[in-house]
Parts: C-alpha cells; sequence; structure tokens
C-alpha cells in the first residue's frame, strides 16, 4: 500500500515539474515575443490565443511522450514514419523560429559581424550559418543516434 503511495505522489511530482517546466518555456518565448512577431508577419493576429494554445499542448505532450516513451511499432509503419516527419518538421520550424528571434533579440549578427570587421557579404554569413546548422543537425541525427 506504502509503495502505491509513493507511486502516486512521484507520478504527480513528475506531472507538476512537466507543467512548472512547459510554464516556464512559454513565458520565456513570450519574452522574447515569437509568436507576436510570426502572426505579426504573416498577418493572423486574431489566432494568437490559438498558437499560444497549441505551444502549451506541444510542449506538454511532448514531456508526456518522453517521459512515457511511447511504443509505435504497433502501428502501421508508413503512418510511424509519417508522424515523426511532421514532427520533425513542426519541430524544425519551431527550432528554426526560436533561434531567428532570440539571435534578433540580443542583435548577435551586428555585434559579430563589428567584431570579425565583416563589411560585405552579410547574405552569405547568413546562408552559411543556416546550412551550418542544418548539416549539424543531420550529422547528429543519422551520425549519433541515441
Amino acid at each position: 500500500m506504502s509503495e502505491m503511495i509513493v507511486r502516486v505522489l512521484l507520478g504527480w511530482t513528475a506531472l507538476a515539474a512537466g507543467f512548472a517546466t512547459a510554464a516556464g518555456f512559454i513565458a520565456f518565448i513570450s519574452l522574447i515575443g515569437i509568436v507576436p512577431r510570426l502572426s505579426a508577419l504573416t498577418k493572423t493576429a486574431k489566432y494568437i490565443p490559438l498558437y499560444e494554445n497549441c505551444l502549451a499542448l506541444g510542449l506538454i505532450s511532448m514531456n508526456l511522450i518522453s517521459l512515457y516513451h511511447f511504443d509505435f511499432s504497433g502501428m502501421f509503419h508508413i503512418m510511424a514514419v509519417l508522424l515523426l516527419a511532421v514532427g520533425g518538421l513542426f519541430t524544425g520550424i519551431f527550432v528554426g523560429c526560436l533561434a531567428g528571434a532570440l539571435a534578433e533579440v540580443v542583435n548577435i549578427i551586428p555585434i559579430f559581424s563589428r567584431r570579425i570587421r565583416l563589411r560585405k557579404g552579410m547574405p552569405y554569413f547568413i546562408i552559411a550559418a543556416a546550412i551550418g546548422k542544418c548539416i549539424g543537425s543531420l550529422m547528429q541525427f543519422f551520425l549519433f543516434p541515441r
């Protein structure tokens, strides 16, 4: 009986920690203003509450998936691959937007370009950074899987 109580308490503690982590991350995302910037660029400001709710649900669901390690082998193989591909695409878009917003907030590109005295070729520098990030992610994914 006491083992069951300990498991329930640990479960609630883990769930609360997951919610606290997701809330802190959402607060951070709100602080740097990714959602309002993207909605302003796409002229969809009326959907900001929907974007924020989707962000929160995505964080909570990925937290649960990483905590409980769901087994997708029972699904049809093509469905599992499609689910992973769509999830990977959206995750990549989100990470790219996050990196872009962080770079914009801290103004790293102008500071870095002044430090290395880069006068011409700024678009090439940005494209090279994006390609390097993509190649590094692919190398980590394919060469160093868990």
